[in-house]
């Protein structure tokens, strides 16, 4: 790495700092529901779509997709069954979900990673700029905005919503040709409903 202080600010958040800021403080819950959300995506990218047009699980692969999720949510369900019963353990069973936040971190960090070929995502990027730069967005709901497609009918509106971050986006970039000096997030929410499931 590289250090420019040139253009060091002290109240700049870098990339890795957010995700961390974010994902650190993930209850059980939270971080059982990312990794189900991972899990139900792709179930559904894994579809298979029938002459009808409807969809179906492709079973087989299904099992392979369980036998890499379910050990995690088998170690959540453990420690959220601790829960509750001292304060003690109640710090304990917090971080016991350290292993299970690293995970979940470099999962999201992946977004800003090439892939095997060299490329990288950039809308993936702005879409995830988005929900880390806003704390009121849902971080666990992720996976189901990355997998999703047109062609399933389950996961259309996650696909609407990752087009409605990357359009807004651009209206929030000062540098680009649709940037919106009067755009903001609540408006965007506001004049842009989109179920999340």
């Amino acid at each position: 790495m590289s250090f420019y202080g040139r253009f060091f600010d002290e109240n700049e958040k870098l990339t890795f700092r957010k995700v961390l800021d974010r994902v650190g403080v993930f209850s059980a819950v939270e971080c059982k529901a990312y990794i189900e959300s991972n899990r139900q995506a792709l179930y559904h990218l894994h579809s298979i779509q029938q002459d009808d047009g409807t969809c179906v699980f492709d079973k087989k692969e299904n099992e392979r997709v369980d036998i890499e999720h379910q050990p995690f949510i088998d170690y959540i369900d453990d420690v959220i069954s601790t829960q509750g019963k001292s304060t003690e353990g109640d710090i304990r069973a917090n971080i016991k979900l350290n292993c299970i936040r690293d995970y979940i971190v470099s999962d999201i960090l992946d977004v800003y990673s090439p892939d095997g070929y060299g490329s990288n995502n950039y809308d993936d990027m702005k879409v995830m700029d988005i929900l880390l730069d806003d704390e009121s967005r849902n971080l666990t709901m992720w996976p189901s905005m990355k997998w999703a497609s047109n062609w399933n009918p389950k996961t259309q509106e996650y696909q609407k919503l990752y087009m409605k971050y990357l359009d807004l986006h651009w209206k929030l970039d000062e540098q680009a040709d649709d940037y919106d000096k009067n755009m903001s997030v609540k408006k965007f929410e506001s004049s842009n409903k989109v179920k999340s499931g």
